[in-house]
């Protein structure tokens, strides 16, 4: 029996790849972390934007009141498209991540970071658009409509950081094929504020016209 457990103790140790530990299956931790605060941000969101329509529909007078310009939708629509075509770079740097192409996933990150830029510039050059005609506390139209666009503003601003941190990371070689997943997570998180912009879009800028 002891000379059978030694020969068995011996092919293990001239053989200690079968001894490696099999990669769990699945998403992360850290992955179904977002996934759970990007439910929680979407229903803030949704109650926001419900709030909106609550108050238009109770209100009998015209929408937006008398009072307030009408939507400017130049900087608004920039400010959108750039958001939602920076996801096509963001793609490009998951798959970047995942067959370990440093070059092409810093190269897309800062592609992703200058777009998530415009659409903070486009949206104070909106806010000055507007100022002092429509201001938070002018109307009812005035303060969901600055709650509404600015909350989306300050979590694309985190957003940006995010990006700034895998640039860096990637920069000093944390992240690759060997470690993709952070990129992937924060690629949901971008996903999310372009779908947040069409909505925010549709019902802040453009249902004002109909």
């Amino acid at each position: 029996m002891t000379t059978l457990q030694s020969r068995t103790t011996a092919a293990s140790a001239v053989r200690p790849d079968r001894q490696a530990p099999e990669r769990p299956a699945g998403h992360t931790t850290a992955w179904w972390g977002m996934v759970l605060f990007l439910s929680s941000e979407a229903t803030t969101f949704a109650c926001l934007l419900a709030s909106y329509f609550y108050v238009r529909f109770a209100d009998p007078g015209p929408w937006p009141p008398a009072t307030a310009p009408p939507p400017e939708l130049f900087w608004s629509s920039l400010e959108t498209g750039a958001l939602v075509l920076s996801c096509v770079p963001m793609a490009v740097a998951v798959r970047a991540a995942k067959g370990g192409r440093r070059g092409a996933l810093v190269l897309s990150q800062v592609v992703v970071w200058l777009l998530g830029a415009a659409f903070v510039c486009f949206q104070v050059l909106d806010y000055v658009v507007t100022y002092p005609e429509s201001t938070i506390s002018e109307d009812a139209f005035g303060s969901l409509s600055y709650t509404i666009t600015g909350l989306h503003t300050v979590h694309v601003i985190a957003g940006l950081l995010m990006v700034l941190v895998l640039i860096a990371s990637t920069a000093v070689g944390r992240l690759g094929k060997r470690r993709p997943e952070p990129v992937g997570i924060v690629a949901l998180y971008w996903y999310f504020l372009a779908a947040l912009s069409v909505a925010v879009y549709l019902v802040v800028y453009i249902s004002p016209y109909w």
